[in-house]
C-alpha cells in the first residue's frame, strides 16, 4: 500500500507539472479537437492515417487519466482501464485485420470512455462555481458522447459485418465521424446504418446528444445564477 502511494504522488508531482494542476480539463478538450481535425493531416499524409489516428487517440486517453486521479481508487482503475486501452489501441495498428485485437480495442477504449465520463459528470455535478475548466469539462463530455458513439459502432460492426456502408471496408475514424454526424443531427447520408442493431445505436446516440444538451445547459445556468456576484 506504501508503493502505492508513492506512485500515487510521483503521479500528482507529474500531473502538475504537465497539466499545471489537478482535474484540468483544458487539455482532454484540446485532444478532443485534435481527434475530429483529423482529418486534415490524413489527408496531406494519407499513408499514415491510421498512425496519427492511433497517436490521437491514445493521447486522448492519456489526458483522461490525469482526470480521473480525483482518489488513490480511481487513480488505480483509471490508470489500468486506460493502460490496458492504450496498448490494445497499438496492438490494432500492427495487427489491423486481427478482430481478436479490435474486439478487445473497442471494449477497453470504450469501458475507459464510460469511466471518464463519469468523472467529468462529477467534476461539473461538484463544482461550486462556473470556470473556463467546468466549461472545457462541459464540452469535453459532449465530446465524448460522439467518440464513445464510434467505438458502439466498431462493435456492431465487427459482430455483424457489414452493418454499415463504409468504403473500403471502413476504418475506426469513418465510424467515429458516423457517430458525431448523427450526435449532432447532422446525418449527411454518406454513412448509413444498414442492419436493425447498427440503426438502434443510431438513435441512442441521437438522443442521448439532445439529452445530454438539455441537461448541462439546465445544470449550468443554476450553478450561474446561484453563484457568489463577487464569483462571476
Amino acid at each position: 500500500m506504501k508503493r502505492i502511494r508513492k506512485v500515487y504522488r510521483y503521479h500528482l508531482k507529474l500531473q502538475r507539472f504537465l497539466f499545471r494542476g489537478k482535474n484540468n480539463s483544458k487539455w482532454l478538450l484540446l485532444s478532443l479537437i485534435l481527434l475530429l481535425l483529423l482529418p486534415i493531416p490524413a489527408y496531406a499524409v494519407p499513408q499514415f492515417k491510421s498512425l496519427i489516428f492511433q497517436i490521437i487517440l491514445s493521447f486522448v486517453v492519456f489526458t483522461g487519466i490525469q482526470l480521473i486521479s480525483h482518489s488513490i481508487k480511481h487513480f488505480l482503475i483509471g490508470f489500468a482501464i486506460g493502460v490496458i486501452a492504450i496498448i490494445f489501441i497499438w496492438l490494432g495498428f500492427r495487427t489491423e485485420q486481427e478482430p481478436v485485437i479490435k474486439f478487445a480495442r473497442a471494449f477497453f477504449t470504450t469501458v475507459f470512455l464510460i469511466f471518464l465520463g463519469y468523472r467529468l459528470f462529477s467534476i461539473i455535478w461538484k463544482s461550486q462555481k462556473i470556470t473556463l475548466n467546468i466549461i472545457a469539462a462541459a464540452v469535453s463530455g459532449y465530446f465524448l458522447i460522439g467518440l464513445f458513439g464510434g467505438q458502439l459502432c466498431q462493435f456492431i460492426n465487427l459482430l455483424i459485418p457489414k452493418s454499415y456502408n463504409l468504403e473500403n471496408g471502413g476504418d475506426m475514424y469513418q465510424l467515429t465521424y458516423f457517430s458525431f454526424t448523427t450526435l449532432t443531427s447532422l446525418g449527411f447520408g454518406d454513412v448509413l446504418p444498414i442492419t436493425a442493431p447498427a440503426q438502434s445505436v443510431a438513435l441512442l446516440i441521437g438522443i442521448t446528444g439532445q439529452l445530454y444538451l438539455t441537461i448541462l445547459v439546465a445544470m449550468l445556468v443554476g450553478k450561474y445564477l446561484i453563484q457568489d456576484p463577487s464569483q462571476q
